[in-house]
């Protein structure tokens, strides 16, 4: 396996693209220095050049607060960055009809415009989204009967983009399989 050039993390939100006079909504599902992967296209651009629009979330260092203080937390707690970046389609559509364009399901996105508060803003994200996902897991690991433990851990696990109802041990591999995919190809 194959180390990626940066680290990314999933980005569970919305973002806006421009193509010609129309702005569209698109869904990320990741985020890297590098780039981004989008879904659900409601319009496969015609151009490369993809003016991008999405927020990020900046969460706090989970592991520096008590499970009280975390209880308390909701995502309007959270301050949110809205950047601006132009991005070019990986993927190519040469000879694919429009109809087989919008059954894509993911198109990677390369940044190419980004400046450095950009990157700064996506390297935090990236690098504080890691470090609570690893907390996470070390929640995971240190549970048994916790209650005040196991409400902190199904908090955080929501704001990290996951449904707090879930049972358990499938809330873990939701978890360990986002920790996986920060590098893995």
């Amino acid at each position: 396996m194959s180390k990626r050039k940066y680290l990314r993390a999933p980005l569970r939100s919305t973002c806006l693209y421009i193509d010609g006079d129309y702005v569209f909504k698109a869904r990320t599902n990741n985020i890297s220095e590098g780039g981004i992967l989008l879904s659900e296209f409601p319009h496969i651009p015609e151009i490369n050049a993809l003016p991008l629009m999405l927020t990020l979330t900046e969460f706090p260092r989970f592991q520096t607060l008590s499970f009280d203080e975390i209880k308390k937390l909701s995502m309007e707690d959270f301050p949110k960055k809205v950047v601006r970046v132009k991005a070019r389609l990986v993927r190519s559509f040469e000879g694919e009809s429009n109809v087989d364009k919008i059954f894509k399901k993911f198109i990677g996105c390369e940044f190419y415009t980004s400046g450095e508060e950009f990157k700064m803003a996506v390297t935090t994200y990236v690098e504080t989204y890691a470090k609570n996902i690893v907390y996470l897991l070390s929640l995971f690991e240190s549970l048994g009967n916790k209650t005040e433990q196991l409400e902190a851990l199904r908090t955080i696990a929501q704001f990290l983009g996951h449904d707090r109802k879930m049972k358990i041990p499938l809330l873990r591999a939701k978890v360990l399989h986002d920790y996986q995919s920060l590098e893995s190809l």
